[in-house]
């Protein structure tokens, strides 16, 4: 623009809500200074540089003082006690005022100006109540529950009369972050005791080990991830322990696989029940009898019985041991080639999710759940999403774009089929098709879940 139009003293003018740093008010404009000059071409002096000026709520109180703490102490304690709806009354409590202190602002050190506090989190060990309850000798829950009552009546009392804003205009952080594994004790589907906190036993109970779950990505049956380690003391005992899904390495000692134990559909341990379920290149038909291939005879399920501390003994449940990679599910039957080496593409645990798809399950999750929130408007119930650059952005906008229309395309999949019972669907009519999707017949059994798609009838 300054060549353009010839104008060597062209002002500039740039605001921003994050680019200050770390540092004292000082450095943190002549870090801003600096920045600018390099943007704009042209020198930025520090002293022009404008940064935000607060203002208190609450009077000011020195909690230092036995006085004042024994007032909060006070309040605090009042079992019955209601916060305040009316403002005046509100930033008067001495709640209030400690609740502005720790959350809202603080002073600086150098020059005395009133500043934003760091965030902080109300529970924990660095929490809030945490604070106040070693300030005041009162408990930890009484002291959350009072600092939580008190934040959301000062969002919902009386405005203050000079600027119509309520006292405490507060936003709330959730931070989610990406699982890790499951670990469930070896016992029965109802019986287990299952975490998302990895350990080695249930607490407070070292009879019975925590192993970690992995699950089928087509059908979603729980698979333990374990070595079969032999006993150092007697080699004819073994026992499971935990293992990663990457670790794929076996030895002498240790034998890698998966654990399937399952009371609704277990695996058979007699021959003829089981080749009816194992896939169909692992069976051959010689004169009329199917039976199973000698080459796929070491990577049937071992039938084992485990007790609840991993060990392998008479009286343990029974299960059955997959040794090496994953080559089918026992559940679904869904098979995989000896090529296919990689048990991640097979197997998922709870930390393999891709990031735009965990974003968008979290955002349609919340959206559902503001669907059936009645206390706020039509027009409130909706979510806002930031990204930090256009890239990541137009990543997310399309994988929400594909991710709606494929739900869409099978819940009228779906739909139909059930509409249209045992009988199937032989056609779907032209006109009820969407749009953009091709014109295909579709036969489905809504009974036994085959699809076919055949040649179209119409053009």
């Amino acid at each position: 623009m300054r060549d353009l139009l010839n104008a060597s003293s062209l002002q500039c003018v740039g605001t921003s809500a994050t680019l200050a740093g770390s540092g004292t008010y000082d450095e943190q404009r002549a870090e801003v200074a600096s920045v600018a000059s390099q943007l704009f071409g042209s020198t930025v002096r520090r002293e022009n540089v404008i940064g935000e000026t607060l203002c208190r709520v609450t009077p000011a109180r020195d909690f230092s003082d036995s006085a004042v703490v024994s007032e909060l102490k006070k309040r605090v304690n009042e079992e019955d006690a209601t916060p305040p709806r009316d403002y005046q009354g509100f930033v008067s409590s001495p709640l209030s005022i400690w609740i502005e202190n720790t959350f809202g602002i603080t002073t600086e050190a150098e020059s005395g100006r009133i500043i934003r506090a760091k965030p902080r989190s109300i529970l924990g060990p660095d929490g809030a109540a945490h604070a106040l309850s070693a300030l005041i000798s009162t408990s930890m829950e009484r002291c959350a529950d009072v600092i939580q009552e008190a934040l959301l009546a000062g969002y919902e009392c009386s405005p203050n009369p000079e600027t119509g804003f309520p006292p405490f205009a507060f936003r709330l952080h959730q931070f989610i972050s990406r699982g890790g594994s499951v670990f469930a004790s070896i016992e029965k589907e109802s019986d287990r005791y299952v975490t998302l906190f990895g350990q080695q036993y249930v607490p407070g109970d070292r009879s019975r080990v925590l192993l970690p779950l992995v699950f089928c990505r087509e059908c979603g049956q729980e698979y333990f991830c374990v070595w079969e380690t032999l006993d150092s003391n007697d080699s004819d005992t073994p026992f499971f322990t935990p293992r990663e899904l990457s670790d794929a390495v076996s030895d002498d000692e240790h034998e890698r696989g998966f654990l399937y134990l399952s009371a609704d559909h277990p695996w058979p341990n007699d021959p003829q029940a089981f080749l009816q379920r194992l896939p169909d290149d692992w069976v051959e038909e010689v004169r009329g009898v199917l039976r199973l291939r000698s080459g796929r005879r070491e990577y049937l399920p071992q039938p084992v019985r485990v007790g609840k501390d991993g060990q392998q003994h008479a009286d343990g449940l029974e299960c059955h041991f997959l040794p090496g990679h994953f080559r089918f599910c026992l559940h679904c039957g869904v098979a995989y080639g000896a090529r296919q080496t990689s048990d991640f593409a097979k197997l998922a645990s709870v930390s393999s999710e891709g990031r735009s798809t965990a974003t968008t399950i979290l955002s349609l999750s919340a959206i559902r759940q503001l669907r059936n929130e009645k206390t706020l408007a039509f027009h409130a119930r909706k979510l806002l999403s930031f990204t930090d650059n256009r890239q990541d952005a137009s990543l997310q906008a399309g994988h929400f774009n594909d991710f709606v229309e494929v739900g869409q395309l099978r819940a009228a999949l779906l739909r139909a089929v059930c509409d249209a019972g045992d009988s199937g669907l032989r056609q779907i009519p032209k006109a009820s098709l969407p749009v953009n999707i091709p014109h295909k017949s579709l036969m489905m059994n809504a009974k036994h879940g085959k699809r076919t798609f055949v040649k179209p009838d119409c053009p």
